[in-house]
């Protein structure tokens, strides 16, 4: 049995994640919680609407969940729900080196699609930087089931 490239993509996820972890940097995964950040942002919108007299920086930066979205002002948390409604899964990873923010794409290739290019040109202009995440995969990988069975 051959691994197809989703199963890849997974495995590269899993390893770039190792990696963060082992940085000790904050990092999410976007091709599984961006919809994390859309509630999260879409709640702080309700509390703000019942509360306008807190501000809403004050609302980003207290919020239990910005660790979901790392975000520091209003501004900022609405550019990045924007951004990742244009471009929802061109980047695995959301990541908070303590430094600095970062998207990051997980690959085995250096090459960039159209659509990730227009999207990392986008995204710097927001003040992120872009990792790109490369690691191999043997391309003749191969692996046997040798059992599926019930058991009682």
């Amino acid at each position: 049995m051959q691994l197809n490239s989703e199963d890849k993509e997974a495995i590269f996820e899993i390893v770039a994640a190792r990696y963060f972890t082992e940085q000790q940097w904050k990092w999410i995964n976007l091709k599984k919680e961006t919809e994390k950040i859309f509630r999260t942002y879409e709640e702080l919108e309700e509390q703000y609407a019942s509360y306008s007299y807190v501000s809403r920086d004050w609302y980003v930066e207290n919020t239990g969940s910005k660790n979901t979205h790392m975000c520091n002002t209003w501004k900022e948390l609405k550019n990045l729900v924007n951004f990742l409604k244009a471009y929802k899964g061109v980047f695995n990873f959301l990541i908070n080196t303590g430094d600095r923010k970062s998207f990051c794409i997980v690959s085995d290739s250096k090459e960039v699609s159209e659509t990730q290019a227009l999207a990392i040109g986008e995204v710097k202009e927001l003040g992120y930087t872009v990792i790109l995440f490369l690691t191999s995969f043997p391309e003749d990988f191969d692996f046997q089931i040798l059992q599926v069975r019930s058991v009682n």
